[in-house]
């Protein structure tokens, strides 16, 4: 089979799937966009279909035409009365309300994300706008039927407001890219002139459309292919003089709808509501084949706090700043706050940081998708019985709207929890085998390797015949332990370590960093709790604990494994969980190592780690052992109390750098 045969044959299959798949979810309620989305990622590189595909460009421009089609229809089912006794509201949520909604997510972005200002700022720039694709389906669908003044502003609202966020967004992309500070009088001129330009080009060239129509015979086919082209003309011909593209497909649709005497209306109305569906599917489809899913779970975490502010804080303070002046009602005021969906849009603006190069790119790319598809399930999911809650739409049986959308709304934010923390889970360290339960000592020697060998080993617990040791031999195999759990913990380490110091070679060189680096960088950076843009920080925290240390400081908090909290609690190294209790000792070596990598108090511990890697000398337990004072109340007291350990016992042969023997401290 040749190439363009397969190519037609996944297309049209992805297609036919996505069809079948919105069929068989519809009683569930699930948003068909959603359902679009999710079949494009398990079609893509790692979903069972394995298409990679990794071409933004292409996407930007499919993404054009699919927006343009999609806002043309929108406009054709927009009645101009209608839209005129709401073009203030629209307008005012369109501009004031982008602006108010990028501001407080921008704000949740900096300290989630640990972002510069700038960065925060494009980041709520990308998912200030509501999506015309998802707004529009929803809004017309039969479930909700909302009151029309009320469906009317959210029609328009999600059809004007892409200029500001477009502006927004190239204007920050600008600034990060070394373009400079820009002017804020030119911002809002650029901000003015795309809603003037794109307004009028799509009103007076949808009445051109309608007038030609009018006074051209042609066969009846020809009518809505005639309109749909010419409306995308019009997007384009926005787009080259610098007003909004999509205002323009937006209007055009209004200006031919409202147009008197229309030889094939109905026919064009049925032949763009197709074209429709079909950007719509082939939309939804190519984002989810472009969207890397390890990738958005990298940041789905802080990505899903973004989603929260935006649903919760943002979206509403927009809506109750913006309709202040108009009259709406409460309940009115109160879904249209909730009926700030994204979709297509953010993924899309997303993509513009990607083609310009901008650093850190796949964070904004992936945590707009990850919005996406919270408020998908969550807003999405909800709007037909949120619109019966708030009593816009014709209610359900009586007494069954409450618990319709509580039930509903609970199901949906439950999904979407449900999705980040498995997502976050499976995509954190590569999968590790369970740590080893030895029954006996000699099953426990045995995974220590030979003796005099500090190896790596993950254990559960201590066997149970521990207590028969010998004073003498629980002492050496106990360092032993806890040097090899520090090993292991050191091991994962020293990965995380090389991949930054490869980033950290690329970036000298003048080489970007790719997608999946970033996203891997972006991950590290929260682990270790370091900044993303300084590697060198970062390097500074992502770094080993000497097993020496690690054995001598076990050592004096279990009394060489002879304690209870060492035998019954898993605890080794003087720490103990909220729980109480260890789940392993691998987990208690996790957390002692977290501590020296993470916590403020070692701040100068790494520091010195940092020096001794930067003079090429070993980092060892006697080279950093006078910095572990912070790990207990007596500070310098505590540091000598370790060193002698170490000493006395020779623990510094546990190091792989062995080191020589140091003097007592005064």
């Amino acid at each position: 089979m040749g190439t363009s045969e397969f190519i037609l044959l996944a297309a049209a299959g992805l297609v036919l799937l996505a069809i079948a798949g919105a069929a068989a979810t519809r009683q569930a309620g699930a948003p068909l966009l959603l359902i679009f989305l999710v079949i494009g990622m398990l079609a893509g590189e790692e979903g069972p279909g394995g298409i990679a595909f990794h071409a933004h460009d292409t996407a930007y421009l499919f993404g054009s035409l699919a927006l343009a089609l999609i806002l043309f229809d929108g406009g054709l089912g927009t009645k101009l009365r209608r839209l005129r006794s709401v073009l203030r509201p629209a307008l005012s949520l369109a501009t004031i309300g982008v602006i108010i909604t990028a501001g407080i997510t921008a704000v949740a972005a900096k300290y989630l994300f640990g972002l510069g200002w700038v960065e925060a700022a494009l980041m709520g720039a990308i998912v200030s706008s509501t999506d015309a694709a998802a707004v529009l389906m929803l809004i017309a669908g039969k479930d909700i039927r909302a009151r029309p003044r009320v469906a009317t502003t959210l029609e328009a609202e999600s059809g004007f407001n892409d200029p500001m966020a477009v502006i927004l967004v190239v204007t920050f992309v600008a600034w990060l890219t070394g373009q400079g500070v820009p002017d804020p009088l030119i911002a809002t001129l650029s901000i003015v002139w795309a809603i003037v330009a794109g307004g009028l080009i799509g009103w007076f060239g949808g009445r051109a459309i309608a007038l030609i129509e009018r006074k051209v015979g042609l066969p009846i086919g020809l009518y809505p292919i005639f309109a749909s082209a010419a409306a995308v003309f019009l997007f384009a011909f926005a787009e080259v003089t610098g007003g909004s593209g999509f205002l323009a497909a937006y209007l055009a649709g209004v200006a031919m709808a409202s147009a008197p005497r229309r030889r094939a209306a109905e026919a064009t109305a049925r032949f763009s509501d197709g074209l429709a569906w079909i950007a719509q599917i082939g939309l939804f489809l190519m984002l989810g084949l472009l969207v890397t899913p390890s990738h958005a779970a990298e940041v789905a975490l802080p990505a899903l706090g973004i989603a929260f502010v935006l649903i919760l804080i943002a979206r509403p303070v927009a809506v109750l700043v913006c309709l202040a002046p108009e009259r709406f009602r409460i309940n009115e005021r109160a879904f249209i706050g909730w009926m700030g969906l994204r979709g297509a849009v953010p993924i899309f603006l997303g993509a513009f940081p990607v083609l310009a190069g901008v650093e850190n790119a796949n964070l904004y790319f992936s945590a707009a998708f990850a919005v996406v598809i919270a408020s998908l399930v969550i807003q999405g999911w909800t709007a037909g019985p949120v619109a019966r809650l708030f009593n816009v739409a014709p209610p359900l049986a009586r007494g069954g709207n409450l618990a319709n959308a509580g039930m509903v709304a609970a199901v949906a934010v439950g999904f979407t929890l449900a999705s980040a923390v498995v997502s976050f889970g499976v995509n954190g360290r590569d999968e590790e085998a369970p740590p080893l339960a030895p029954l006996n000592v000699q099953e426990l020697l045995a995974a220590l390797g030979p003796e005099g060998v500090s190896g790596a080993v993950r254990l559960e617990s201590f066997p149970a015949d521990w207590d028969g040791l010998e004073p003498a031999e629980r002492r050496a195999v106990f360092a032993r332990v806890a040097a090899g759990l520090v090993t292991a913990q050191n091991d994962a380490i020293l990965e995380d370590r090389e991949q930054l110091l490869v980033m950290r070679a690329q970036i000298e060189a003048g080489i970007p960093l790719s997608l999946p680096q970033q996203a891997r960088r972006d991950t590290l950076a929260r682990r270790y709790g370091g900044r993303y843009n300084d590697l060198d920080d970062l390097l500074a925290r992502v770094d080993v604990v000497p097993p020496s240390l690690a054995a001598a400081q076990a050592a004096l908090a279990t009394g060489w494994g002879g304690s209870a909290t060492a035998l019954q609690r898993n605890a080794l190294y003087g720490r103990m969980p909220r729980e109480g209790r260890f789940a392993s000792l691998s987990a208690a070596a996790a957390e002692y190592v977290d501590v020296f990598n993470t916590h403020r108090d070692f701040a100068a511990f790494r520091a010195e780690r940092a020096r001794l890697r930067h003079a090429g000398e070993a980092v060892t337990g006697p080279a950093l052992v006078g910095f572990v004072g912070p790990y207990a109340d007596s500070g310098e007291s505590y540091a000598a109390q370790v060193r002698a350990v170490m000493n006395s016992a020779d623990l510094a042969r546990l190091d792989p750098n062995q080191a020589p023997r140091l003097p007592e401290e005064s």
